[in-house]
């Protein structure tokens, strides 16, 4: 799990020394086939700057009004989930802004993923169960 977070933070890092991401989906895809670039995501410098707020409260609300936006991109939300894994320090808390997130009509596969590995490191059984039947939920 350390180097797919490895992997993905050095990822992160590329695309925004390079000014552009180049995401090649069926979604981006131009209709001749070449992938279409598109601007780094600004979310991700957000995501950053909340994170150096000193109250956990304050980086939770933060975090949580993020969460809330529609057409989140997926690299903001993945991001956005390894950080509030990283930076929040209650699970109640962490809990809060991923419910958020998962209810959120932009919510990705990706960010799915990114919150079913990461969901050990809520330390609460409940938080676990929640977090799974949000996720359940929005299959039905």
């Amino acid at each position: 799990m350390k180097k797919s977070l490895l992997a993905v933070g050095l990822f992160v890092s590329a695309a925004c020394l390079a000014g552009c991401l180049v995401i090649v989906s069926e979604e981006t895809r131009s209709p001749d086939g070449p992938p279409v670039c598109a601007p780094a995501d600004e979310t991700i410098a957000e995501i950053d700057a909340v994170s150096k707020l000193s109250f956990d409260s304050d980086r939770k609300q933060g975090y949580k009004r993020i969460a809330e936006r529609t057409e989140l991109s997926a690299d903001a939300q993945v991001y956005l989930v390894e950080t509030v894994f990283k930076k929040l320090s209650f699970d109640n808390a962490k809990e809060e802004v991923l419910l958020t997130l998962i209810g959120n009509p932009s919510f990705c596969r990706a960010a799915e993923q990114a919150i079913l590995e990461g969901l050990d490191r809520l330390a609460f059984e409940n938080s676990k169960k929640r977090i799974l039947k949000a996720i359940s939920e929005r299959k039905v």
